[in-house]
């Protein structure tokens, strides 16, 4: 009987995956990038050999968990299609998008889209921030529960949106009072 992962768990099967996805071949990777939406993935090879070479890191009983864990793929898919935007140690994606001054109209397009067209407009805005360091880790736990169903996207998209306004924005500058 296989239960449920810990926050650990999935710490560190997202870990192997971040890690499998940096040691594929330049052109899985761009097999992976050309995909338009998130379930195309599904029928990808690359894509499935990705999953399988990351299960391939663990052996037993944490093989048998991670297998579970990545057993419905489409959630996995969902974490993959943004996968190529994603670093180590970076910054949240709506302190991202914040500092990289991307619109509130574009973000909100994301936030009343159903899915898979949210996934594509939220990878567009990744794809503007290309350069940026996204916090691989924190991008699939929020994408670990952005469903196909509006209720299931909701408390991700609350996050990305939390994340957006309350990042360390730069306070005010006070008026320096001058002598003229």
């Amino acid at each position: 009987m296989s239960l449920a992962p810990t926050p650990e768990d999935k710490q560190r099967y997202l870990q192997a995956l971040y890690d499998e996805y940096q040691a594929l071949s330049n052109g899985d990777k761009a097999s992976i990038r050309r995909c338009v939406e998130p379930d195309d993935l599904l029928i990808t090879p690359a894509f499935l050999r990705l999953i399988g070479e990351t299960l391939g890191q663990f052996n037993g009983t944490e093989r048998a968990n991670a297998a579970a864990f990545f057993d419905y793929l489409p959630k996995i898919a969902r974490i993959v299609y943004l996968l190529p935007f994603a670093k180590l140690n970076g910054q949240s994606l709506g302190e991202v998008f914040n500092e990289r001054k991307i619109s509130e109209r574009r973000l909100f397009l994301v936030m009343r889209s159903e899915y898979p067209q949210d996934l594509v407009q939220l990878r567009r805005l990744c794809q503007q921030c290309k350069d940026a360091d996204i916090d691989g880790l924190n991008l699939a736990n929020l994408l670990l529960y952005w469903g196909k169903d509006k209720a299931a996207s909701e408390g991700s998209k609350r996050q990305l949106m939390r994340d957006f306004y309350l990042s360390n924005k730069q306070p005010a500058e006070e008026a320096v009072d001058a002598d003229y």
